[in-house]
């Protein structure tokens, strides 16, 4: 046996070692940069839903507005050719015009709220991919020990069969 093969073996086994736990934090710390994009993403998505509740409620409040002024012109047509605008016909059409309103803000709001309840599943989904990386992190991280450790017993196997 030639005098420079245990140093080489040796050296080589704790190269081996190294290099496999060193994989292993790599991996590691890639996964859980993927777990902090989920998590960044999942924020996100908590503050659209957020903001597509307080838009919704704008919305609401311009449509009311608008309509609103469509009540008074239609009012105003009405006695403009002579009519009560609060009596026979023309009350029908304003109670009808705020029945359609009415349904027409609910349908908004109701909306509004499907699309937060997805936004808010997105951000369910999101934190379960997190967490999920960092599971693969960890995982990763220990297999790097355990086959440093393998390369460490092969090596202590093959010095002794020496």
């Amino acid at each position: 046996m030639a005098p420079y093969a245990v140093p080489l073996l040796i050296a080589s086994t704790a190269v081996t070692a190294i290099g496999a736990i060193q994989a292993g934090k790599d991996q590691k710390k890639a996964h859980d940069y993927n777990a902090s994009i989920n998590e960044r993403n999942a924020q996100a998505s908590d503050q659209a839903a957020d903001q597509l509740i307080l838009q919704n409620e704008v919305d609401v409040k311009k449509f009311r507005n608008d309509f609103d002024d469509v009540q008074d012109a239609t009012s105003q047509a009405f006695r403009y050719n002579g009519w009560m605008a609060d009596t026979g016909t023309p009350l029908k059409v304003a109670l009808a015009n705020a029945t359609e309103a009415d349904d027409q803000v609910n349908v908004m709001r109701y909306n509004a709220k499907v699309g937060k309840q997805e936004l808010n599943e997105q951000g369910v989904q999101q934190r379960m991919q997190g967490e999920l990386n960092r599971m693969y992190g960890r995982n990763a991280a220990r297999a790097g020990r355990f086959k440093a450790m393998g390369s460490l017993l092969s090596g202590a196997s093959s010095y002794a069969s020496m």
